[in-house]
């Protein structure tokens, strides 16, 4: 009898059960939820409870595996090295270690490049600082995927894009400290820079 009474209730839950999960249906998504963890609070700032670029809710959810596989090994070796936390030492974000308030932003997703749709992002982070922005030019360049029938950041430019030169990402950066760290660990000496 009471299996019978639990089967409205079944029935009735069935479309919530099995629903798909709510994902980033469109490739600015991820984009701006860094842009308002980076301070963006324009009209249609998404609200973001994060403690940084790279919480670790964000990790889960707005960064491709290879991104966070990628920054999870150099969040390691910083540890090893001073466990200062700093990294880069810069906003990799903004592109440097001071800015204002962020204001003026704005998207433009860009053109698909196979799997990959690059998110321009133009923003004043500068002119608290009597500096005149260039809002011409993209202040940060993501390169957006969809990874599990979501939209997520596999990397990002905060200079020097170049069509997407991958060595001037800040992919490629995270990936470089892991590398001096080991080729310090065999050699016993930091590469030159």
């Amino acid at each position: 009898m009471a299996k019978m009474k639990l089967f409205p209730v079944i029935l009735a839950l069935a479309p919530i059960l099995l629903a798909e999960p709510a994902f980033a249906s469109d490739p600015t998504d991820p984009v701006k939820t860094v842009m308002a963890v980076a301070g963006w609070t324009d009209e249609g700032a998404t609200t973001v409870e994060a403690n940084g670029y790279f919480d670790e809710t964000l990790l889960a959810s707005i960064y491709s595996l290879s991104f966070v596989e990628v920054y999870r090994l150099a969040q390691k070796v910083d540890e090893l090295r001073d466990g200062q936390g700093y990294m880069t030492g810069y906003d990799e974000v903004i592109g440097g270690q001071d800015s204002c308030p962020l204001k003026d932003v704005r998207f433009e997703t860009l053109p698909a490049v196979g799997a990959v749709t690059p998110v321009a992002v133009y923003l004043d982070g500068v002119s608290c600082f009597g500096q005149t922005p260039n809002l011409k030019e993209p202040n940060t360049i993501f390169h957006v995927i969809q990874q599990d029938g979501r939209y997520v950041i596999d990397n990002f430019w905060n200079h020097g894009y170049e069509a997407g030169k991958i060595d001037t990402s800040v992919k490629a950066e995270y990936a470089g400290l892991t590398h001096a760290y080991l080729d310090f660990l065999v050699t016993g000496s930091w590469p030159k820079e």
